[in-house]
């Protein structure tokens, strides 16, 4: 197939580079020129959330899918999304195998040729409507944007204080595996879960009157409230 890629930041480079094995792929930036310039059969939307309409209304006779997770399929009869659940890095290269792909078209008759192109990057392909991709977004805001931060936060705490940040790098790796395997609910350890109150006064004092201490606080109470 010939496909047109729009972005050159960090989904628009890999799903790029990827599609190459297997298809003519064009890459354009912001600059992308007019539709009669662009001859393709599917055009995919890698930009900034803000510029996916602006972008994807050229293209009205084109099969065109956006890439973002939490902007609705666009209005048009060829419109789709071909979301990539994932977390993309400049600095690291994405193998899309097991990266979940979530498909929406608004023509029945435009399945088969994004879930084609989707199969050939991932195993893992969804049909997800707007308002459920939506849902999705919020839920992967908390499992990998939140809980990187708590590992920013927990190594400006090791660094101020002089400790080894990399004694905790094999319990980082292990929380997710054993979410995974287990469900996130039974993996749940710690003092919380315990009811020891004792450690948590003393991890609260030690943090004093800071924004870790309450965050520290209201995440406690809340995995006391799953557990209670």
């Amino acid at each position: 197939m010939k496909i047109a890629v729009i972005g050159k930041g960090k989904v628009g480079l890999e799903l790029w580079g990827s599609l190459l094995e297997h298809h003519e792929v064009v890459l354009y930036g912001r600059d992308y020129p007019s539709e009669k310039e662009i001859s393709a059969d599917l055009i995919l939307i890698a930009v900034t959330d803000a510029a996916v309409a602006e972008v994807a209304i050229n293209f009205p006779n084109t099969l065109t899918a956006h890439t973002a997770g939490a902007v609705p399929m666009q209005p048009g009869p060829r419109s789709a999304v071909f979301y990539p659940l994932y977390s993309f890095s400049k600095e690291q290269r994405v193998h899309f195998k097991q990266v979940p792909l979530l498909l929406e078209t608004a023509s029945q008759g435009d399945r088969d040729v994004l879930e084609d192109v989707a199969r050939d990057l991932s195993d893992a392909v969804y049909w997800i409507d707007s308002a459920q991709r939506e849902k999705l977004h919020v839920a992967a805001v908390m499992v990998n944007n939140f809980t990187n931060h708590l590992y920013t936060l927990a190594e400006e705490y090791c660094d101020q204080r002089g400790l080894p940040f990399e004694v905790l790098h094999a319990i980082m790796l292990q929380g997710p595996s054993k979410a995974k395997e287990l469900g996130p609910k039974i993996a749940q350890t710690g003092p919380a879960v315990r009811g020891d109150q004792g450690t948590i006064n003393k991890h609260l004092q030690e943090l004093g009157e800071s924004d870790l201490a309450k965050l520290y606080q209201i995440l406690t109470q809340s995995i006391q409230k799953h557990h209670g």
